[in-house]
């Protein structure tokens, strides 16, 4: 019996010890990709990693660190003066090579009050999906405008429009009136190298633009975002 207790002692401990050193391997390496993230983006505040606790044993012994979420508070996009937030899920990182990434998932979040502000369209506010202003005489009308991007510009899309609770399609509109509102609206956005857009997102938050793509250098990507 006594000995049955001793074990059950020796194992619990074991297990206590490789808690305690994967957790120290947790740490440590979240902050390698935290400073490696910080020395590549020197414009960037408010920077975080973590890496899924399940995986600390595998990358000990693998050659790269199998995935890792950054968070980026704020950060000005390459030829944009708006601060945006950066959401980037890292994978396959490569520690033999530092700034090699396998494969990059950047989201970037223009708040939604920036959105509201610099639309340059009257009384914007965003609605569900969509951009909502006002049209008019004395802006009785409300429309509703959806991001789109094209040839390196975001820019509003119109989607509907409604007067004294009528609506009505955009197809059913002058075409010039697409043009005017894209025109006010529209913004330049350099793809940064390597990288691929591939969804511009509105909602609650702001604008959600995100970017893909393959075996990523990090020095090169910092700067070109």
């Amino acid at each position: 019996m006594k000995r049955n207790y001793l074990v059950l002692i020796v194992f619990g401990a074991a297990v206590a010890l490789f808690i305690a050193g994967a957790v120290t391997a947790d740490v440590l390496m979240t902050s390698r990709i935290a400073s490696r993230i910080e020395q590549q983006f020197p414009k960037a505040s408010g920077i975080s990693a973590s890496i899924p606790f399940l995986d600390v044993p595998q990358n000990l012994i693998s050659d790269s660190v199998r995935a890792a979420d950054i968070n980026i508070e704020r950060y000005s996009l390459k030829g944009s003066d708006a601060e945006s937030a950066l959401a980037i899920t890292a994978a396959n990182i490569s520690k033999s090579q530092p700034t090699l990434v396998g494969s990059l998932d950047i989201t970037a979040t223009i708040p939604a009050s920036t959105i509201t502000k610099n639309s340059g369209l009257e009384n914007a506010q965003i609605v569900g999906n969509a951009l909502q202003v006002s049209v008019g005489n004395s802006g009785l009308g409300k429309a509703l405008l959806i991001p789109k991007f094209a040839n390196n510009q975001i820019f509003f899309q119109l989607q509907s429009v409604s007067i004294f609770g009528s609506q009505i399609p955009a197809s059913s509109l002058p075409a010039d009136i697409q043009s005017q509102i894209a025109k006010k609206s529209v913004r330049n956005l350099e793809i940064p190298r390597g990288l691929k857009l591939k969804s511009v997102v509105l909602n609650s938050k702001g604008l959600s633009i995100n970017f893909r793509g393959n075996n990523i250098k990090l020095d090169k990507l910092g700067k070109s975002l």
